[in-house]
């Protein structure tokens, strides 16, 4: 829901071509953040492994959303 809420009110009165630019930049942030051994290549075990938590579940929420999106009215 966080995240529904967050992607709501960025997007908020963008036009098309911004708010095409502000998901491509979204979708490249989490794919990045994927790669916890690039982003936190100093970084324990442990944080590189709750970022991959972090991301799987905001890939969660995202399917989630889109779901709810998606169902009859």
């Amino acid at each position: 829901m966080l995240v529904r809420q967050y992607l709501l009110g960025r997007t908020e009165g963008m036009s098309a071509p911004q708010l095409a630019a502000f998901l491509d930049g979204w979708s490249s942030a989490i794919d990045l953040f994927k790669r916890a051994d690039l982003c936190l290549p100093d970084g324990s075990e442990e944080l590189r492994e709750a970022l991959r938590r972090l991301v799987a579940e905001i890939e969660t929420a995202q399917e989630l959303a889109l779901a709810d999106d998606e169902a009859p009215a």
